[in-house]
C-alpha cells in the first residue's frame, strides 16, 4: 500500500512515532474503497446510450406527442436516479449525471413547447429552467449551477423582449435578489448582481418615458444592496460597482463622441439635474458608510454632460476620474489593476474618437507617453513621501 510505504518513510525520517503510524494504518484499512466502473462496462454503457438515442431519433416522428414528453421525463428521472446511486455507492460522477438530468428536464420542456405549439418568447420555458437551476444550486451548492443559472437568467431577460410586463419584471427582480442575498461564493454573487444590473435595461420597454440614463439609475439603486449585505459580501461586490461605473462612463463618452445626434434634449434637463442630485446622495452615503464606493457617484454628472454645450466636460470628467483613482489607490496601497485598465481605455476613447482626425500619429503616441510618465512621476513622488524622504 502507498499509505504503508509513506508511513514507513516518515518513521525512518523520525517524523512519526510507531504507535501513531499503526493507528493511522488501522484507520485507513477500515475506510471504504471507492468503487470504479470497469472500463468495458463504461464503453458498453456509452454504446448502449448511443444506440437508444439513435433509435429514438430515427423514429421520432412516429412517436405520439404525449409519449415524446413522457420519454424525456423518464430519461430525466433515470439520470437523477443514477446520480443518487452514484453518490451512495461512490462510482462515476454524480454531478455529471445531475447536469444531464437537468438537461433532460429542459429537453422535456422544449419538446412539450414544440409539440403543443407553445410560444417560446415570454413563456414559462426559460423561467422553469432558471428556477430549476437555482434549486439545484441552493441544494448542492456547486459552481456549475451558477454558470447554468446565469445563462438561463439571461434567457429570461431576453424572452421579455419586445413585450415585457411589470409582473414578470418584479418577479425576476425578487428571484435575482434572493439569489444574490443567499449566495456566499464569488461566482453566484457576481452573476446575480449582473442580472440585477441588466434588468435595469428593461425599463426602456417598461416605462413610456424615453431616457438614456436608465443604466445609471439602476447602478444607483443597486448601491442600496450595501445596506443589507454583510461586510464580507461588500468586499466581493465592490469591484462590480467600480467596473460598472467605469464602463458606463466610457460607453457614454464613446457614444457621445461618435454620433452627432443629441442623446438628450432640453426637455430632459430636469432628469439630468435629479440624477446629479442622486449622485450627490450616493456620494454622501458612500462617504459616511462605504468610503471605497465613492467613485460610483461619478456617473451622476453624465446627464448634465450629454448636451452639445457640455459634451467636452464628459471627456474631462473621464480623464480626471481615471487619474484621481490611480493616485488615491496608490496612496492607500490598493490594487491598481482596475484603475490602470480604466485609465488606458479612457485614453484610447478620447484619442481615437475625439482627437484622431486632429492629431498626427506621432503626436498621438507622444501625448500618451507623456501622460504615462506624468502618472509614474506622481506615483514615485507619493512613495518618497511615504518613506519619509524629502521630495
Amino acid at each position: 500500500m502507498d499509505t504503508e510505504q509513506k508511513l514507513k518513510q516518515w518513521q525512518q525520517a523520525g517524523l512519526l512515532e510507531q504507535e501513531t503510524a499503526e493507528r493511522i494504518l488501522e484507520f485507513e484499512k477500515h475506510q471504504p474503497t471507492p468503487k470504479k466502473l470497469p472500463l468495458l462496462l463504461m464503453i458498453g454503457l456509452v454504446f448502449l446510450s448511443l444506440a437508444i438515442f439513435s433509435f429514438v431519433a430515427a423514429n421520432w416522428q412516429a412517436i405520439p406527442d404525449l409519449a415524446k414528453v413522457l420519454l424525456m421525463l423518464a430519461l430525466m428521472w433515470l439520470f437523477y436516479t443514477i446520480a443518487q446511486f452514484s453518490e451512495k455507492k461512490a462510482f462515476g460522477s454524480p454531478l455529471l449525471f445531475r447536469v444531464i438530468g437537468l438537461a433532460m428536464f429542459g429537453a422535456a420542456l422544449l419538446t412539450a413547447a414544440q409539440t403543443f405549439h407553445f410560444p417560446l418568447a415570454n413563456s414559462v420555458l426559460p423561467w422553469a429552467m432558471f428556477l430549476a437551476t437555482l434549486a439545484h444550486y441552493f441544494y448542492w451548492r456547486h459552481l456549475i449551477y451558477s454558470f447554468i443559472g446565469f445563462f438561463f437568467g439571461a434567457l429570461v431577460l431576453l424572452s421579455f423582449m419586445p413585450d415585457i410586463g411589470w409582473l414578470e419584471w418584479i418577479i425576476f427582480i425578487a428571484v435575482a435578489v434572493s439569489w444574490f442575498y443567499f449566495s456566499k461564493e464569488l461566482a453566484p454573487v457576481a452573476f446575480s448582481w449582473i442580472l440585477l444590473f441588466a434588468s435595469g435595461f428593461m425599463l426602456w420597454g417598461l416605462v413610456d418615458y424615453d431616457s438614456v440614463l436608465w443604466p445609471i439609475w439602476t447602478l444607483f439603486v443597486l448601491v442600496l444592496l450595501f445596506l443589507i449585505v454583510p461586510e464580507t459580501k461588500q468586499r466581493i461586490i465592490r469591484p462590480l460597482y467600480l467596473i460598472a461605473a467605469g464602463m458606463l462612463l466610457v460607453v457614454y463618452l464613446a457614444i457621445r463622441g461618435q454620433t452627432f445626434i443629441a442623446l438628450v434634449d432640453k426637455s430632459q434637463l430636469g432628469e439630468a439635474i435629479v440624477l446629479a442630485i442622486a449622485g450627490i446622495g450616493v456620494l454622501l452615503l458612500s462617504f459616511f458608510k462605504f468610503r471605497s464606493l465613492m467613485w460610483v457617484a461619478v456617473p451622476g454628472v453624465i446627464g448634465l454632460l450629454l448636451f452639445d454645450e457640455t459634451a467636452i466636460g464628459l471627456a474631462v470628467v473621464a480623464e480626471l476620474s481615471a487619474l484621481a483613482y490611480l493616485i488615491i489607490a496608490q496612496r492607500q496601497n490598493e490594487s491598481l489593476g482596475l484603475g490602470f485598465v480604466y485609465f488606458i481605455v479612457v485614453q484610447f476613447v478620447i484619442y481615437i474618437i475625439y482627437a484622431w482626425e486632429r492629431l498626427d500619429m506621432s503626436v498621438f503616441f507622444l501625448i500618451g507617453a507623456l501622460l504615462l510618465f506624468l502618472l509614474s512621476a506622481i506615483a514615485w513622488w507619493i512613495n518618497r513621501r511615504k518613506e519619509g524622504a524629502t521630495p
